[in-house]
């Protein structure tokens, strides 16, 4: 097991990954699904579901309490152990982050007094996020 359990790496040079074509054998999914479940913050999102029904007076700072939260799992999570040049993945930590707030939204929470009233929009934002950012991120 990795000690680094949220640490995201590209595939090793030469690996060639198959394209997707009509008709042909379909890609290796499996980088951009370890990417996209390794991005999902899903232990924190359970916190925040488990917890949110005890924060009712106060909901709008619970958000951020398990954005804390997931700030130090994904920093702790994403830096390997021991000496090395690679540190903290910074930017699978700002995306895991903005990850949660879209799910905040998506599950009808807000973050301190900001409300989003259309339901649609964090939903949209939730399927497009979700598939999109771990094309574009690689890791180290």
């Amino acid at each position: 097991m990795s000690t680094a359990p949220f640490r995201i790496t590209r595939a090793p040079k030469g690996e060639i990954v198959e394209k997707t074509l009509v008709g042909r054998a379909s890609a290796d999914l499996g980088p951009w699904m370890e990417r996209l479940i390794k991005l999902v913050p899903s232990e924190v999102v359970a916190l925040y579901l488990a917890g949110r029904a005890y924060a009712t007076n106060w909901e709008g700072l619970w958000a951020p309490i398990c954005l804390a939260v997931l700030l130090v799992i994904r920093v702790m999570g994403t830096k390997p152990p021991g000496p090395t040049l690679k540190g903290v993945q910074w930017w699978a930590v700002a995306i895991s982050s903005i990850s949660f707030v879209i799910w905040v939204y998506a599950m009808g929470g807000h973050f301190l007094d900001w409300v989003i009233t259309d339901p649609g929009i964090p939903s949209a934002a939730v399927l497009i996020w979700t598939v999109v950012i771990p094309i574009l991120y690689k890791g180290d």
